[in-house]
């Protein structure tokens, strides 16, 4: 898969640039960064906690804390010889925004384009596609850099 690259990350200040773009806004830059920043902060106490995080439209980041139970020939959680509880981040895509991400990757598929707009598939992947017949075997990845 590719590598998702810090620079192309959606930050506070991008997303409230976007923000007062848009034709129905009414808001400073300013204020709407800030606001974000707020949100954003929250969200992080709340996972802090163990609280699950709902974004509206997007989908439930859910907080676990997990303990090594000595499956797969893995030692249990043993303080003397490592192995400590860890904390992981799961997330739940809302099916409306699954449907509508599977929808335009279709499309883009349709249009030659391999992948999502920022988000293109690996040399490995297209190989994967070319020999089910998903795609041509001329296809090449015209949307960026694949690795």
């Amino acid at each position: 898969m590719s590598g998702v690259k810090g620079t192309n990350a959606l930050t506070a200040c991008k997303m409230a640039k976007r923000i007062c773009d848009r034709s129905d806004n009414i808001y400073d830059k300013r204020i709407i960064e800030n606001i974000l920043k707020m949100y954003m902060d929250e969200c992080r106490k709340a996972l802090l906690a163990g609280e699950r995080v709902q974004i509206t439209k997007v989908g439930t980041i859910i907080p676990e804390v997990k303990v090594h139970e000595g499956n797969f020939n893995l030692p249990r959680c043993n303080k003397e010889g490592g192995n400590p509880p860890y904390t992981k981040l799961r997330m739940r895509r809302n099916n409306l925004l699954v449907e509508a991400m599977n929808n335009t990757l279709t499309k883009n598929i349709e249009n030659g384009i391999y992948g999502l707009d920022k988000l293109p598939f690996s040399r490995q992947q297209m190989d994967i596609l070319k020999k089910s017949g998903y795609i041509p075997t001329d296809a090449e990845i015209k949307n960026g850099d694949d690795e």
